[in-house]
């Protein structure tokens, strides 16, 4: 099956500058207890298993690069691509998930 979405190295976008990190629409698709332990800035919440119903929550940035967010990046790609089968292009997996970002977070 061809990759819809494309990988984003977590470590390097950890150390990019917040202008490299504002080019995405962030997507959290954690559990709640993961989400508050500690997300990145600006991320929004949107568990992978719910997102078949929320996905029209991302619809007004359908045109955005969006970048998908776990705690290793399994279930991001699983986000991607119920995203993908909704019409969503630009898709991105953070590769390494919050397992491999140094970055900043907020609680």
């Amino acid at each position: 099956m061809e990759k819809r979405y494309t990988d984003v190295d977590a470590k390097k976008l950890s150390q990019a500058d917040e202008s490299e990190r504002n080019r995405y629409v962030l997507v959290d698709v954690r559990t709640q207890e993961e989400y508050e332990e500690g997300h990145i800035p600006g991320a929004r919440h949107i568990p992978h298993d719910q997102m078949e119903e929320r996905a029209g929550e991302l619809e007004g940035d359908k045109d955005k690069e969006i970048l998908l967010i776990c705690r290793s990046g399994r279930r991001s790609v699983i986000a991607a691509n119920i995203l993908a089968d909704k019409g969503f292009k630009r898709l991105h997996n953070l590769k390494g998930g919050m397992l491999e970002w140094t970055g900043p977070t907020e609680k």
